[in-house]
């Protein structure tokens, strides 16, 4: 890894930790103080599950775009956890999302047959467009590191407060315990790909922006579910 590389990653993990949705988001605060009604809850799982259902994809589209056969396979166990949930021992993510939903007292149709609001429909298109249309490396850092980069330290606490303020178990949250953990070797994958990449100038400047992109969207994406929900 070059310094300049190395400087570069290490620049871009510190921008997603200052701007993340996941910990600084008003609505995730409210959540994890237990201010959020149940009804709001149900709103907030019915919008985040149509997210979770649709990021494997965008996994998926990264792993065929990966040139690094070392790399590839770790993309390709990335995506097998997230459709299997074999590799943690648990279940398909999407699975495991919807016990939180049905926690709460939901019909599973309320989860799968939920409307996109326009924000998370946003949020979807983003995976599609940052992984698809864009350069390869523009989607390392739109998805591993934009995204899979706000878990870390946030997702376990947020279990942790599912369980104190509104009942439910431990099996219940395992979503959130189980990408605590998975996503931080996920986000390191995007780091050892950038690191070892040869980089200009200018599509270095293109990954910050997708970057910067995918974390406005998250933004967003809360922001929109508080309108309805709070």
């Amino acid at each position: 890894m070059s310094t300049s590389s190395e400087s570069f990653v290490r620049d871009l993990f510190a921008l997603v930790k200052e701007r993340r949705s996941f910990g600084r988001h008003p609505l995730w605060l409210k959540i994890a103080d237990g201010k959020l009604s149940t009804s709001g809850m149900r709103v907030f799982a019915a919008q985040f599950f149509l997210q979770v259902r649709e990021f494997p994809r965008a996994v998926s589209a990264l792993h065929s775009r990966c040139a690094d056969s070392a790399e590839r396979v770790k993309l390709a166990e990335s995506l097998y956890e997230e459709e299997t949930g074999l590799i943690s021992g648990s279940a398909p993510h999407p699975e495991l999302f919807i016990r939180i939903g049905t926690a709460l007292g939901m019909p599973r149709a309320d989860l799968v047959e939920a409307r996109p609001l326009a924000s998370t429909a946003a949020l979807i298109d983003w995976f599609e467009l940052s992984t698809k249309d864009r350069s390869f490396a523009e989607g390392i850092g739109a998805i591993n590191v934009a995204a899979e980069g706000q878990v870390v330290g946030n997702f376990g606490p947020f279990a942790r407060a599912l369980e104190k303020h509104y009942g439910l178990t431990r099996e219940q949250v395992a979503f959130f315990d189980v990408h605590e953990i998975a996503d931080r070797d996920h986000s390191g994958i995007g780091d050892n790909i950038l690191a070892t990449m040869t980089l200009g100038d200018s599509e270095r400047a293109r990954i910050r922006s997708a970057a910067e992109r995918s974390l406005d969207l998250w933004w967003q994406f809360f922001d929109g579910i508080e309108r309805v929900a709070a």
